[in-house]
Order: C-alpha cells, then structure tokens, then sequence
C-alpha cells in the first residue's frame, strides 16, 4: 500500500522542484510565491528584534550588540544542527546503514528502529503545491499504518524549547486563543502540510506528529491538532478576494 500511495503523490507533484539558491520553489517553472513558512507568520506578530535586544540586553546589562551577537550565534547552530539531523533523518529513512554521528542523530535512529512493524514508511522530504491556492511545503515524513489505514504526516523538531513564549503573547486570528510558541506555529504548519497532501482525493491524513529530537539522545512524539477547517476558510477567503471573475489556478 505505501509504495501505492508513493507513486500516487510523486504522479500528482510531478514538475516541482526546490531551488535551494533563494529558497524558492517552482512548479513547471513557473515560480510559486509562498511557502508554508510564510502561511504560517500571518498567525503570529513580527518579532520586533531591536525591541527585544533593547529589552534583553537592559536586563543583562550588556550591550545591544552583544545580545544581537548572541542571538545570531545561537540562530547560526540550532539551523546547523536542524540541517544535519533532518538530512540523515531523510537518508536513514530509507538506508538503515547510516550510523548517527550527534546525539540528534542517535534521537533520529532510535524513533526509526521503535516504529511498530505495522507502521509503515511512504516518503521522507517530500515536496508539494497546492494546485489552487498557488503555495508550497515539505514534509519531513509520511507513514501509513496497516492496522487501521491511517495516514500520518511526521515532522522532526531539533529546538531547545517547543514551548517559550515572550510575555503571554498570543497567535492571531483563529488562533489568538493560544500563545505564541513554536509547537502551537508548528500545529499550524502540519496542517497545512494535511491541506497540501488532502488535495489527492485518495489520501486522507488522520494525525499529525511532531518527534522531538533532543540533545540527550531521546526523542519525545506529540500529537497536534486539526486546524485544517481554520486555514481553509483563510485559503479560500484570500483566493476569491485575489481572483474576483477569473480564478487562476494551475489545476
């Protein structure tokens, strides 16, 4: 069945490609403006980096700098480390004799060795694009469970905290119920990438899973919710809003 659903989604994504020089995606050649990553800060105030490097290096008593220094330091190695484990997480998906070098790694190779027999892998760093509402995004993972015939989208997460936020600051929208955190962005991000993989008429995602993997060797999965219905509505709205009397698609 996985090998099914394997063909089916590289037939319906077929002519995208990701340009890793200025981060774009094209499909046909033809260059899709929005990621998933831009979709997903509509919900969520800028960060306000002067403000913030003001405010922290008050507290601290450093200079602004400095804070900015360190801001960019620790930016520099959490891309870095994410880099390299989604890399050997992608590889090692696929080539169980890849041997993990860091701990995130040893995270990674543990998640993949756990996994049930009856879970199933269909693809790892998978491209698409939505053929209506003109974006894109990549999944880390996809697994198909032969128990029940469910669908699950797998995204690897290498933060220090999932959970910090900046002084109860809230998400937006439909969202401003939650605060502002990485694992409340990143629920909305897996279910874009549901929206994304649910144009396919066949496939029909049941849960979305962040792995969590962390800088002592372990890995912790957690499910996140459904705010598919949320993000349509937000699709839809700005598609007849931008395409009046003549939609254009690349359906």
């Amino acid at each position: 069945m996985e090998n099914n659903i394997r063909d089916i989604l590289n037939k319906f994504f077929e002519g995208l490609v990701f340009e890793e020089e200025g981060h774009k995606y094209l499909y046909n050649n033809k260059k899709i403006a929005y990621s998933v990553s831009d979709m997903v800060k509509k919900y969520s105030l800028p960060f306000n980096r002067k403000e913030k490097a003001l405010s922290s290096a008050k507290k601290r008593g450093i200079s602004v700098e400095e804070v900015l220094q360190e801001w960019d330091a620790t930016t520099k190695e959490a891309c870095k480390r994410g880099h390299k484990a989604h890399k050997f997480s992608e590889l090692y998906a696929f080539d169980r004799t890849l041997v993990p070098e860091d701990n995130y790694e040893k995270a990674a190779f543990k998640f993949f060795n756990e996994l049930p027999p009856y879970i199933k892998i269909i693809s790892s760093e998978t491209k698409m694009v939505h053929k209506k509402y003109l974006f894109c995004g990549t999944y880390d993972l996809l697994l198909y469970n032969e128990q029940n015939g469910n669908i699950i989208i797998g995204d690897f997460k290498t933060n220090k905290d999932l959970t910090k936020n900046y002084m109860g600051q809230k998400l937006l929208s439909h969202f401003n119920h939650l605060l502002d955190t990485s694992f409340n962005k990143y629920q909305i991000q897996l279910s874009f990438y549901q929206i994304l993989l649910e144009q396919i008429e066949q496939l029909k995602v049941a849960k979305r899973k962040i792995i969590h993997l962390r800088a002592s060797g372990e890995y912790f999965v957690y499910d996140t919710q459904d705010f598919t219905e949320y993000l349509i509505k937000d699709l839809e709205d700005d598609y007849r809003r931008n395409n009046p009397e003549n939609p254009i698609s690349v359906l």
